[in-house]
């Protein structure tokens, strides 16, 4: 692919290079440097093109976040594709372009997976949620909620970018049309759709995610609160034959302290009075 040009982490050394190579503006693959750009559709006097859009890709914080890409087609026919997180590319490079249609073709590619990869982790997070649902009927634990958290956060910069990228996108569908590249215009609003229905995916999960969120934090408060009753009851009830034992143990005169059978009168009268008050408690739903 002669006409393509593949540039992945590049400074602003190697920036100014290619952009003067091409003839198109720094800022066209300038963006790339800020991982917070927004996306946009521009178009310069020299008839070069730049389609800036975010895709996801895994941060160093165990979040997947949106990082901003550049797609540039140039008035020499040529592709840029700049990023400055590496994407699995095999789609893209191996596959077989019609000479007449290579820059249509491409570009639409190169559209088509970046957009692909929301589905990819979209089917993850799905994955971990029902995962996170299966456990957090038993959970005393707050393991599960940092995957949780994670999972939203991403959701969040899912929501945001692709919000952004179906607005770049709609505008370089009419750009298109206006330029009577009808033909193209219907190959790029497939990515719309794409786009579109990983955006919508998003809000649902997210929506999930926070009905599930609210429902672990009781659920864990919920069996705390179950495991600190039994403890109190628990407490409780061996109280009772500490408080027996204690009282025939102090040096004083006592009823029945003649009587070798008292000890095990009193051993007989400490097990039923613990277990009346085990049934008192199980009655009253207290323990």
């Amino acid at each position: 692919m002669k006409n393509f040009t593949y540039v992945l982490n590049p400074n602003r050394e190697e920036i100014g290079r290619v952009s003067k190579y091409f003839d198109f503006p720094f800022d066209y693959l300038g963006g790339i440097l800020d991982d917070y750009e927004n996306a946009r559709f521009e178009t310069d006097e020299n008839d070069n093109n730049l389609i800036l859009l975010q895709y996801p890709s895994e941060s160093n914080y165990g979040e997947v976040a949106t990082f901003p890409y550049s797609l540039i087609w140039t008035k020499n026919e040529s592709v840029v594709l700049a990023l400055n997180h590496e994407i699995e590319n095999t789609e893209i490079f191996d596959r077989n372009y019609d000479f007449k249609r290579y820059k249509h073709q491409l570009v639409f590619q190169i559209m088509y997976q970046l957009t692909h990869v929301f589905h990819i982790y979209l089917k993850d997070f799905r994955a971990r949620r029902r995962k996170l649902e299966v456990g957090i009927k038993n959970s005393t634990k707050n393991d599960q909620i940092v995957d949780l958290i994670a999972i939203q956060a991403s959701l969040i910069y899912f929501e945001d970018a692709l919000s952004n990228n179906r607005k770049v996108i709609q505008k370089f569908i009419d750009y298109l049309r206006k330029e009577d590249e009808d033909g193209f215009a219907d190959k790029i609003y497939d990515v719309f759709v794409e786009m579109d229905q990983a955006y919508t995916e998003t809000k649902i999960q997210l929506k999930l995610l926070e009905n599930l969120r609210d429902l672990f934090s009781n659920i864990v408060s919920n069996n705390l609160n179950i495991v600190m009753k039994i403890m109190t009851s628990a407490t409780f009830v061996l109280g009772i034959p500490a408080a027996i034992f204690g009282f025939y143990g102090i040096n004083v005169p006592i009823p029945g302290q003649t009587f070798h059978w008292m000890v095990w009168l009193i051993l007989v009268v400490t097990i039923v009075v613990s277990v009346l008050v085990v049934r008192l408690l199980r009655k009253k739903d207290m323990i």
